[in-house]
């Protein structure tokens, strides 16, 4: 009865874990996309989306070689790797221009969780 009890307390928790929207950095996904152009060159569209609850804080692409003929104030490049100088939740968008497009990758940031004693409770 004891774990009959137990087991149906874990996948409760479990459950409620999913359906709150407390997910990690695995959830956060990256597009690209031709949106027109702007001095002969294509902008490029990036779209981030984090459907996470929490909010998503310093994500770092991968972005080797990146270049844009109009700046893209939202980003901070240090060698192949640029920072993102927003926080996401839901979906963000920015756009660049060059030729061609980059290889951006996450390769790492922040879920925002609150956590107490050990247990995740709430953003931050």
């Amino acid at each position: 009865m004891a774990c009959k009890f137990l087991c149906h307390l874990i996948i409760f928790a479990i459950i409620t874990f999913v359906v709150q929207g407390f997910c990690g950095l695995d959830n956060v996904t990256l597009q690209q996309s031709k949106s027109g152009m702007v001095k002969n060159k294509p902008v490029w569209k990036v779209t981030l989306m984090n459907p996470c609850r929490c909010p998503l804080t310093n994500l770092k692409l991968s972005c080797t070689g990146f270049e844009s003929v109009v700046p893209v104030d939202t980003l901070t490049k240090t060698g192949d790797v640029c920072l993102l100088k927003k926080d996401i939740l839901g979906t963000f968008v920015f756009t660049y221009v060059w030729d061609t497009s980059f290889e951006l990758k996450v390769i790492s940031g922040t879920i925002k969780f609150k956590v107490v004693n050990g247990t995740i409770t709430g953003c931050t």
